[in-house]
């Protein structure tokens, strides 16, 4: 190599000689030089020295690694691999990684075709009681949701679709009120539109609202209760199974999933550790790593939209829930919505059957409730003046809308008893403005009610929300 740049600098030498003409019958006669710009002498340089460095030995193997048969990172392939630059082959093998390039050793940096996207959500709430479920006293604000997607067509037949969702900015040191985690992370094979074979961190299909709860998808700020509590939204759980859609004619179709999972981790019903209380028991979702008995939970929904702008659907998760697999915990749902024009009605119910509980459940011997319920139902309409699109066309597009949302829902985590005061019931009015389909900014009033509970737990929200 050092050859080959002190002979690249003579001819380079040379041939700036020739190009000015520096000869010795040019001095003697005194004749006139041309003359060569700075730039055309760094061009003549360059260009020389650059089809110098391209030159192959024709004794060195190939080194361009993204033309290289690429092994995963970390696997050291025993076996030879040819590999063809020009007219030779090079036999590669032994048990190596990539050295330096092992990082880049990966099929995506050769072809990419992941996408990636996400959604965020900002509120602002004000609530007048401490003690308002999803609404602080005082006002605050809350960077609740940070939520990349992932999402990938490694083949014709095979996907991968992932969230990871960070909460309130995530972990902070003295704060510690901020989460990351892994929404869902599912791959998927499909054999037909009707059967489809899914495995990995799976998104419940329980009810209507955990399937779509992506905050720019919804048009209130706050979650339904009973997808906080009966239905303790966001719910995944790590399972296999399969889903698909049929065509029963050109207008309707049915859709269905039907997974085994691990289920609910309750705790030790014989030593009194079970854990279900009046927050539900969004403390029992199970680990996404191992089961806590020796029993699997099956979980399914089916639904049916006979025509455009209606769908009714049913769902139900059943499984053994304590440590010693003695008890069955059942939940059962229904959902549905209605679309006629600029209107629209949506609702779900849940309900919750809990082996081993009781109408009068003790915490400090771990019996829990036996029945808990919840619903809501809510109305939107959706409306744009023509005047504002005329007035202010570069804020009102064609695609831009408000809606006015009433809901009303509620939420029992012991419907056995008459006097719980967790039987929480709440009102919301509000309005909201997407510039676009996709982001949203939301207005609500909330009115919250704990039966036998007289104090008042009222306030609003602003939420703003976008995919991206």
């Amino acid at each position: 190599m050092r050859f080959q740049l002190m002979f690249g600098a003579v001819a380079a030498f040379i041939l700036l000689v020739g190009e000015f003409g520096l000869n010795s019958v040019a001095f003697a006669e005194d004749k006139p030089v041309n003359v060569v710009s700075q730039e055309e002498i760094e061009r003549i340089v360059d260009q020389r020295l650059e089809n110098i460095m391209r030159r192959t030995p024709q004794n060195t193997p190939p080194t361009d690694f993204s033309n290289m048969p690429v092994r995963g990172l970390g696997q050291t392939n025993q076996s030879q691999q040819r590999i063809q630059q020009g007219n030779r082959d090079w036999v590669t093998g032994g048990s190596v990684l990539e050295g330096g390039r092992t990082v880049y050793a990966k099929p995506f940096v050769r072809a990419p075709k992941t996408i990636i996207g996400g959604y965020i959500d900002f509120t602002i709430s004000d609530c007048n009681n401490a003690n308002a479920r999803d609404c602080s006293e005082g006002l605050e604000f809350d960077q609740e949701r940070f939520v990349p997607f992932f999402y990938s067509q490694v083949t014709d037949r095979l996907s991968v679709a992932a969230e990871l969702e960070i909460e309130h900015g995530g972990p902070q040191g003295n704060q510690g009120d901020g989460d990351v985690k892994i929404e869902f992370a599912t791959m998927d094979f499909r054999f037909e539109d009707w059967l489809n074979l899914r495995g990995g961190i799976i998104l419940m299909p329980m009810g209507r609202f955990n399937l779509v709860h992506d905050s720019p998808l919804n048009d209130l700020p706050l979650r339904p209760m009973v997808s906080r509590l009966i239905i303790p939204s966001t719910f995944a759980e790590s399972g296999i199974g399969f889903f698909g859609t049929v065509y029963p004619t050109q207008l309707a179709k049915i859709d269905y999933e039907v997974y085994l999972v691990n289920g609910f981790d309750g705790g030790s019903s014989a030593a009194g550790g079970a854990t279900f209380g009046e927050g539900g028991y969004r403390g029992n979702r199970g680990s996404f790593k191992t089961d806590n008995n020796e029993n699997k939970t099956i979980v399914s929904r089916v639904s049916l939209s006979p025509i455009l702008g209606l769908e009714v659907a049913g769902s139900v998760h059943h499984g053994k829930w304590d440590d010693e697999s003695d008890h069955n915990m059942t939940i059962w749902a229904i959902d549905g919505l209605i679309q006629r024009g600029p209107f629209e009605i949506l609702g779900e119910a849940a309900w919750t059957n809990i082996g081993g509980g009781s109408k009068n459940p003790d915490s400090a011997d771990g019996t829990p409730p036996k029945n808990m319920d919840g619903y809501y139902v809510q109305g939107n309409y959706h409306f744009m003046p023509e005047f504002f699109r005329k007035a202010a066309p570069s804020y009102f597009g064609e695609s831009s809308t408000f809606t006015a949302v009433v809901r009303w829902g509620e939420a029992d985590t012991n419907s056995d008893s008459n006097d719980n005061v967790n039987d929480l019931q709440r009102f919301t009015l509000g309005l909201n403005f997407r510039p676009v389909e996709d982001s949203v900014i939301k207005f609500a009033y909330t009115w919250n009610d704990h039966k036998d509970d007289p104090q008042s737990r009222n306030g609003w929200q602003m939420s703003m929300a976008t995919y991206f």
